[in-house]
């Protein structure tokens, strides 16, 4: 009797153990729903969704898509787009830019340069179609805008 009761001890641990180790094993593999979302360097995309954007030098940006459900989904698309001089200089004398105090929710390191922004209600009607919600941020120092929008 002794030894049944041990054997059943033996067994309920083994079975805590394996009960356990799946559960760590499938936790591990879990994912939200949402893919490893990296940073993009393809300028592209930005300038399709945006085409009247131009002077691009670079850019620096992400998006996803919201929701998981099937069928047509909205996404997100946040970023940084490094200006030429003569496009950024045409920026600045053909809006009225707003000092602006945010936060960009995507990070970029500046190389501890301050960002100024800055934005302009025109300027986000004239750049982005009316499908898209959000705005851009201008920094006239250096000549970069942010984005954050939605479609």
């Amino acid at each position: 009797m002794n030894i049944k009761v041990h054997t059943m001890q033996k067994l309920l641990s083994l079975s805590v153990i394996l009960v356990l180790l799946i559960g760590i094993s499938l936790y591990s593999g879990y994912s939200s729903g949402q893919a490893e979302i990296s940073y993009r360097t393809d300028i592209k995309p930005i300038s399709e969704r945006f085409p009247n954007l131009t002077g691009i030098d670079k850019v620096y940006w992400r998006g996803s898509t919201i929701g998981g459900d099937f069928g047509p989904t909205n996404y997100w698309m946040r970023g940084y787009v490094f200006l030429s001089q003569a496009a950024a200089a045409a920026l600045k004398q053909d809006y009225a830019w707003e000092n602006e105090l945010i936060i960009p929710k995507l990070q970029y390191d500046f190389k501890g340069k301050l960002q100024h922004w800055s934005s302009s209600d025109d300027f986000d009607a004239y750049i982005k179609s009316s499908s898209y919600t959000g705005h851009f941020y201008f920094d006239q120092k250096q000549n970069v805008l942010y984005f954050d929008v939605e479609r």
